[in-house]
């Protein structure tokens, strides 16, 4: 991987042939166009709507009115804080309605949006609302989901790194601590990290209205070079069941082995029922 392509007409058997099956992000630039009005999702949006909606970072509360406003002021110098994350699931359900389809005729099947996984085992959907200065810490997805990054407003850089990097990125340890990397991207400091020198990321700009495919196991992040705002929705398949499953084990074994087993037995019985339901027809 060299470069991320970006594709503006591509069908689901061709995306499964060429990047699912093979673990190689893209960018699609035209699959927010099922929405009724893939462009609506300004700042003014969100104000009028969801401007009283409030979320805690640092031990202090904000409102999505607030964070606009200070995510339009950010600088490099001052930046906004972030990452502020509003729970699309629980706190803007409204918002579902604007985004419908949500698999956008490309996110499934996805195991996650049945009943029984809603917001749990990695199962979960935030808005992000940001500004320059801001970036997110580099990560790989918990629970080696896939990652689908909708960019609602604004445009954001995305940087990935090859999968065979991942020891140049000094992961933590410790359950999902294994998922983070301790580097600034903006700053990376070579003294204490020096492998870091030898990492290749891969850079794009996603633009509103595009969808970034982040395969499991990917390692990336993100940096804003002006306002926007974007969220993510999560997919656990087939494809990736086992990373997924293994991810539950492992990560609820650093806390509590006995946990661990039971999530990981439920994980098995949810993945095994996904797979006889999706032979018999099941939608998800």
């Amino acid at each position: 991987m060299v470069a991320i392509e970006k594709r503006s007409d591509i069908s689901y058997k061709e995306f499964i042939e060429k990047y699912q099956s093979k673990g190689v992000p893209v960018i699609l630039e035209n699959a927010t166009k099922v929405w009724k009005d893939n462009l609506m999702f300004t700042p003014a949006f969100f104000k009028e709507k969801f401007g009283d909606r409030s979320a805690s970072f640092s031990n202090k509360k904000y409102t999505i009115s607030e964070l606009l406003d200070l995510t339009a002021a950010s600088t490099k110098e001052q930046p906004a804080p972030y990452p502020i994350k509003f729970n699309i699931l629980s706190q803007l359900p409204e918002l579902l309605e604007h985004m419908s389809p949500l698999h956008l005729n490309m996110i499934k099947p996805n195991w996650l949006t049945s009943k029984i996984l809603k917001n749990k085992l990695g199962n979960a959907m935030d808005l992000h609302i940001g500004g320059i200065g801001n970036s997110y810490e580099m990560h790989k997805d918990a629970y080696d989901v896939h990652a689908w990054l909708i960019q609602l407003y604004g445009e954001k850089e995305v940087i990935v790194f090859p999968r065979d990097q991942e020891p140049l990125l000094y992961p933590k340890k410790g359950g999902l601590l294994e998922s983070r990397s301790p580097i600034n991207i903006m700053n990376p400091d070579y003294e204490k990290y020096p492998r870091f020198r030898e990492a290749t990321p891969i850079r794009a700009i996603l633009k509103a209205g595009e969808v970034m495919y982040i395969p499991s196991g990917i390692w990336h992040t993100t940096i804003a070079h002006g306002q926007n705002i974007s969220t993510i929705v999560d997919q656990v398949n087939n494809s990736n069941y086992k990373a997924w499953r293994r991810d539950v084990y492992v990560y609820k074994k650093y806390h509590n082995k006995y946990r661990a087993i039971v999530d990981y037995l439920a994980a098995t019985a949810i993945g095994n029922a996904c797979r006889v339901g999706q032979l018999f027809g099941m939608k998800f």
